[in-house]
């Protein structure tokens, strides 16, 4: 039997993807040039006020008349946010994800359904259930951790709120990477881990030898995604800690405490978005350049091996 041929006139390929185009302009294009170019005025956002263009004076204030301890302190927890993030999210998402996979573990759907949960409450509900979990007067952690005379106040302590905007960073996102990782293991032919227990491999040595270097696409593209969520991630931080506290303040943080001036009060003086777009431009040249490093570091261990 012949097999037919299914042919599409360039035109109609063209409109296919006009659509697309133009949500990907009016969404993703457009957002960011207006974005740049408010980065150069002194707009507030507050309606009927005026605004102008002030060239570079927002840049010179965020890099040089700003407290260079807040700009350093910024940074910093930027990074330490970004690794933690990446790198325990990953881990826990492919343990969770290879014990999924076991088709000897009864209900594993139910299991991953529960893992994947937190994804689909979103970020609002998340948050509200760790800052009940993690309440410094009658939440369950610090009624258990009293019993051996220890306090803390979780997401008000400059030494402890951090960790804890990480952590819940961490099981909002890791039923994504779970899912993704799930989809990689499951691309793995049976047949190669029956060819390895014949030939003595253990199971360290399978994962080693079979699952790694055959999930590692799957792993690139979930540290990949976990690097820009992270670096993007602000409601977490603002949902817990209000933005008062500046030992959780990263740069996505930083950009809507300006922007909208959290806890500033109100009115014309209370929002600073062209400042905000400033701080947004110098976020997106900081994920570009991460995204950079991670991607040459990831071709160059490819040619390597």
């Amino acid at each position: 039997m012949q097999a037919v041929r299914t042919s599409f006139k360039k035109s109609s390929l063209i409109l296919g993807i006009i659509p697309a185009i133009f949500f990907q302009l009016v969404m993703g294009v457009g957002p960011s040039l207006a974005t740049f170019v408010l980065s150069f005025t002194d707009i507030t956002g507050v309606k009927g006020v005026p605004w102008k263009f002030i060239g570079l004076a927002n840049y010179k204030e965020l890099f040089f008349q700003q407290n260079h301890r807040d700009l350093i302190q910024v940074i910093k927890n930027t990074i330490i946010f970004c690794v933690a993030v990446t790198v325990i999210q990953n881990l826990i998402a492919l343990f969770i994800a290879i014990a999924l996979n076991n088709k000897m573990i009864r209900g594993r759907d139910f299991y991953r359904a529960v893992v994947f949960m937190p994804t689909v409450l979103g970020v609002l509900v998340t948050s509200l259930v760790w800052l009940c979990v993690l309440n410094p007067m009658d939440g369950p952690v610090a009624k258990f951790i009293g019993l051996f005379g220890l306090t803390s106040g979780f997401f008000t302590s400059s030494k402890t709120a951090l960790a804890c905007c990480i952590w819940t960073q961490i099981w909002m996102a890791m039923g994504h990477s779970m899912v993704i990782n799930l989809a990689g293991l499951q691309s793995i032919p049976n047949e190669l881990y029956e060819a390895g227990a014949i030939d003595g491999a253990t199971g360290s040595q399978s994962f080693r030898y079979i699952t790694f270097p055959l999930l590692w696409p799957t792993l690139n593209v979930n540290i990949m995604l976990a690097i820009i969520g992270s670096l993007q991630s602000f409601q977490v931080i603002l949902l817990t800690t209000g933005g008062r506290n500046m030992a959780t303040q990263t740069l996505a943080a930083r950009v809507m405490y300006f922007a909208f001036n959290i806890n500033s009060g109100s009115g014309a003086g209370a929002m600073r978005q062209g400042y905000g777009a400033a701080w947004a431009m110098f976020l997106f040249v900081f994920i570009l350049t991460a995204t950079l490093i991670y991607y040459r570091s990831v071709k160059r261990r490819d040619e390597l091996i």
